[in-house]
């Protein structure tokens, strides 16, 4: 069965090489078994994922530039691979006291995962998943944290 993943900016920093060559091989393997499978990633427009997309796509050094095109190509400019959402101007499905704790620079992974109707939101900083612990929305939230999910992913 398919399944829908939000993923937060470690992607692009992986892919661009700011952690290393070993993120940037793991973040390539991801994608690519991505494409064989029937998962795909949604994002927000107009949402920092978005800006720093499209930034990496201005780097012209190899393998940066290499690995930018594969993305856009055969994931952000294909519907099977991506569903591209969009916010609403409320957020009717958190609760106040919710919203209050997620760190303010990842809600709109929250509104990505809730919009898309995810199955999970993978992300490299533990603030997210602290924050959603002891959280109604928690049991309906599942968050992982990157090393973990590729841990699994790639080796299915």
């Amino acid at each position: 069965m398919s399944k829908c993943f939000v993923i937060n900016e470690w992607l692009l920093h992986d892919l661009k090489g700011d952690n290393g060559q070993e993120a940037q091989k793991e973040a390539y393997s991801f994608l690519t078994k991505l494409v064989d499978k029937c998962d795909r990633i949604a994002i927000l427009r107009q949402s920092p994922w978005m800006d720093k997309a499209y930034e990496l796509m201005k780097v012209n050094t190899l393998p940066v530039r290499t690995l930018s095109k594969f993305l856009h190509l055969q994931i952000l400019r294909n519907s099977a691979k991506c569903l591209v959402v969009t916010r609403k101007e409320t957020r009717n499905f958190l609760e106040e006291v919710i919203i209050k704790k997620i760190p303010e620079d990842d809600l709109y992974l929250i509104d990505t995962f809730c919009l898309a109707k995810a199955d999970i939101i993978i992300t490299s900083d533990t603030r997210l998943q602290e924050s959603l612990k002891d959280t109604k929305i928690a049991r309906s939230l599942k968050v992982t944290l990157r090393n973990d999910f590729l841990n699994e992913y790639l080796n299915e």
